[in-house]
């Protein structure tokens, strides 16, 4: 996932006409989710944006980076903008595979929203409207913008599965008869000593010979 992260004075955006989101003292965001993006990628979004210190430390400060969104009870105006995924590296015109279908796109997205709402205020975090034509407007306070990509994010942490008691104990066995039949195998493969030299075949014909040679006699 991508995002632009602008501090703003005020944000609004427009549809149709009609502003349907409007926020002051905060940021304003706008969000890009690829084709290989997970919750893992939007958790570590959201936390991004919540603890991020892109404020002064007093209200009254120009410059600063001390305090947190959160810290001054600031709002967010979240847009998805699929755009950011665009791919520019070949020609003139922007290449949008790199991002997310709509259809799988808006069930992240939403998530991404709920999350940002549980993890802050729900009535401090406003949104644009998926897939629409918007008109975005804000005053940039600076201007201070920074830029936000998941691939800055830690691979998650892959938790050990859980073995109950009866599981260990298989598992356990199951070990120990690995590790004996490799032992077997590897005596099995034990060259032979000089003392325990395997009788050659003429050497056996040899014997046999003598045993019925005194049968007879």
């Amino acid at each position: 996932m991508k995002a632009v992260v602008q501090r703003c004075r005020s944000a609004s955006v427009t549809v149709d006409g009609q502003i349907i989101s409007s926020i002051q003292r905060g940021l304003m965001v706008l969000v890009g989710i690829g084709t290989n993006d997970t919750i893992h990628e939007s958790q570590w979004l959201v936390n991004k944006l919540l603890n991020l210190r892109f404020f002064p430390e007093g209200d009254n400060d120009e410059w600063g980076w001390k305090k947190s969104v959160m810290d001054i009870g600031g709002e967010i105006l979240s847009v998805s903008q699929f755009t950011l995924m665009a791919v520019t590296k070949k020609g003139s015109k922007p290449d949008f595979h790199g991002a997310m279908a709509a259809s799988q796109s808006k069930a992240m997205y939403d998530t991404f929203l709920t999350d940002l709402r549980t993890k802050y205020q729900h009535d401090k975090i406003k949104d644009g409207q998926f897939g629409a034509m918007m008109d975005v407007q804000l005053i940039n306070d600076g201007p201070a913008t920074i830029i936000l990509d998941s691939i800055d994010a830690p691979a998650p942490v892959i938790p050990k599965p859980y073995l109950t008691p009866e599981q260990k104990r298989l598992r356990k066995e199951q070990l120990a008869k690995e590790e004996a039949e490799k032992k077997a195998a590897a005596q099995d493969r034990k060259p032979l000593s000089t003392t325990e030299v395997a009788p050659t075949t003429d050497e056996s014909l040899t014997q046999k010979f003598k045993e019925s040679m005194m049968e007879i006699y």
